[in-house]
């Protein structure tokens, strides 16, 4: 697949955080910092070309970032709570074609397992490394209608921003 003659059709889209959000573990439904989600019943594949996460505060502990996604397709929705902007990446603005939705907060139908790392967080970035953690997906991670995606974390929760960009495409 080529991303940029999909992005030439206009069917790739982008969303990231407007402001710094605390991530939440995947051990609740009513999450916060990023989520990405393709509503069931949209006939169209959500195809995951990059996610990434940029610390905004050094954390205190040592944090692993995971992409978590849904356990399997659901007729049940996402409830979006704090909706961000869907963007098409081909620079027309605002996505209003666009099938996937992304959230700064949002309640999802069931618990996501985690299933990418990310990265982690070192304590001491000047000396360790830098504070963004990326996964260059390139449509190894596909999101079918009903399911859902969330940055997640083990250990020390995450302050910062994340965003995605992926295509969409029929099913």
């Amino acid at each position: 697949m080529n991303i940029s003659d999909l992005n030439a059709q206009g069917l790739v889209y982008t969303a990231c955080n407007q402001s710094a959000a605390t991530v939440t573990l995947i051990n609740t439904s009513t999450a916060t910092g990023f989520i990405l989600s393709n509503p069931f019943g949209s006939g169209k594949k959500m195809i995951l070309w990059n996610v990434e996460f940029n610390y905004v505060t050094v954390p205190t502990a040592t944090a692993v970032v995971f992409l978590a996604t849904s356990i399997s397709p659901l007729n049940t929705n996402v409830v979006h709570t704090t909706p961000l902007g869907v963007y098409g990446a081909d620079g027309r603005g605002v996505a209003n074609n666009a099938v996937g939705k992304a959230d700064a907060a949002a309640t999802t139908p069931n618990l996501p397992v985690y299933t990418r790392s990310l990265g982690y967080s070192p304590t001491t970035p000047a000396t360790t490394g830098g504070l963004c953690v990326s996964a260059i997906l390139e449509g190894s991670l596909i999101l079918l209608p009903g399911t859902f995606m969330q940055i997640s974390y083990i250990t020390t929760a995450p302050v910062g921003i994340a965003a995605a960009i992926w295509a969409e495409v029929p099913m």
